[in-house]
């Protein structure tokens, strides 16, 4: 994370404002602007209490922060682009035999303002839309060995809240109303609840008492429960109606679907907490049944289907959160980001997640979700299902 700080800082200060005709002082104050906005995460660290990941701050400290940064790394790429079409016309120059004029520098100055501009302009949208309740989106799934009572069973998927600064009770109040209103059979949160302590976010989850289920309401931790407190936030989430499935299962419909659980790699970070074991959470069930697995991460989908799980819930990506970079959020989550995979024989859904996580809280063609699926026994007359290829 230093290193790409630095390389943002550096990037923008000797592309952008070291070519300025303006007095040093003034370039200097630019600079430092540039560097604090780079390193943001380390100031709020500094400033914000002892966690990386949670700063402990006013909300209009945290949206500021978020929003300069945000424009900050937006206008890095669009200078990346800007200076690739300057290397082009600058080729066409010399083989021309022409020189470069000063309007050249002139012009490229006021191209880097109107980028400066759009890119503000564009993280105030993708903050803006990535603050928004989620919309619901449906989709069906065909699991062919479903028990015939479990045809057409809903299945809530909320994931990713992130709980801090930003987002509250409120927020969570009404993705809760709006989940509710739905109406579904179960309900499955995949983990990153919340940025901080039970002591300093544990009120702010409340609502999701009121979630209500005929079969239940079930989780599984995500990364971030390991970075404030897991063992903390693993015997709060069951006072909150939450039944927790830490590399381990429950059998529904007299053993006829198995809703398996398992940790998040992170537990690899954090001395003595289990690692996600599939193996494990599948232990003792009939080979016969249906078996969902929920795990934060979709990086699990070849060992979940290897081990003969039909359905795999995960969240952890956002969906890329900015359209056209899904390919290289895909690159680090084996190569999954959002919406249906085929995993073998498994079938694998990626949501895009149900909230913002404070340190990038940006949406842009890449909306927040509140996910039913639907499952049935064989194809309904219309499936929206739509596949991506699965490594």
């Amino acid at each position: 994370m230093l290193i790409f700080a630095a390389l943002l800082a550096g990037t923008v200060i000797g592309r952008a404002v070291l070519p300025l005709r303006l007095s040093w002082k003034w370039k200097a104050g630019l600079s430092l602007a540039v560097l604090a906005a780079a390193f943001k995460f380390q100031l709020l660290h500094f400033f914000g209490g002892p966690m990386f990941f949670a700063p402990d701050l006013p909300e209009i400290v945290l949206l500021l922060s978020a929003w300069v940064f945000t424009a900050l790394f937006l206008f890095f790429f669009l200078l990346i682009g800007a200076d690739i079409v300057r290397a082009g016309y600058l080729l066409f120059l010399f083989c021309r035999k022409r020189k470069r004029t000063e309007r050249f520098r002139i012009v490229g100055n006021r191209v880097n303002l109107a980028l400066v501009l759009f890119a503000a302009w564009l993280a105030a949208v993708g903050i803006w839309n990535g603050k928004k309740i989620p919309e619901v989106r449906e989709a069906t799934v065909v699991l062919k060995n479903l028990p015939p009572e479990a045809d057409g069973l809903r299945i809530a998927v909320l994931v990713d809240f992130h709980v801090d600064g930003l987002t509250g009770a409120d927020y969570i109040g009404k993705i809760v109303g709006r989940t509710n209103a739905l109406q579904p059979d179960l309900v499955v949160i995949l983990g990153d609840f919340v940025d901080g302590t039970v002591a300093l976010r544990g009120r702010e989850l409340l609502p999701l008492k009121d979630l209500s289920a005929r079969y239940g309401v079930y989780g599984v931790p995500g990364n971030h429960e390991y970075y404030s407190g897991y063992e903390e936030w693993m015997r709060f989430l069951p006072t909150l109606g939450i039944r927790m499935l830490p590399n381990t299962h429950v059998k529904l419909f007299h053993g006829g679907l198995i809703l398996a659980g398992v940790t998040d790699p992170a537990a690899a970070h954090r001395g003595g907490s289990e690692l996600p074991d599939v193996e494990k959470a599948l232990a003792n069930t009939p080979s016969g049944a249906v078996k969902i697995l929920l795990s934060h991460q979709p990086r699990l989908a070849m060992k979940a289907a290897a081990n003969g799980v039909d359905l795999q819930l995960s969240g952890h990506t956002h969906g890329g959160m900015i359209f056209g970079i899904s390919h290289l959020v895909a690159r680090f989550n084996a190569g999954f980001v959002s919406g249906f995979y085929r995993v073998g024989r498994m079938t694998l859904y990626v949501s895009n997640g149900s909230g913002i996580w404070n340190g990038f809280p940006i949406r842009l063609g890449v909306p927040s979700e509140i996910t039913l699926l639907r499952l049935f026994l064989r194809d309904p007359e219309v499936i929206d299902q739509k596949f991506r290829t699965g490594k």
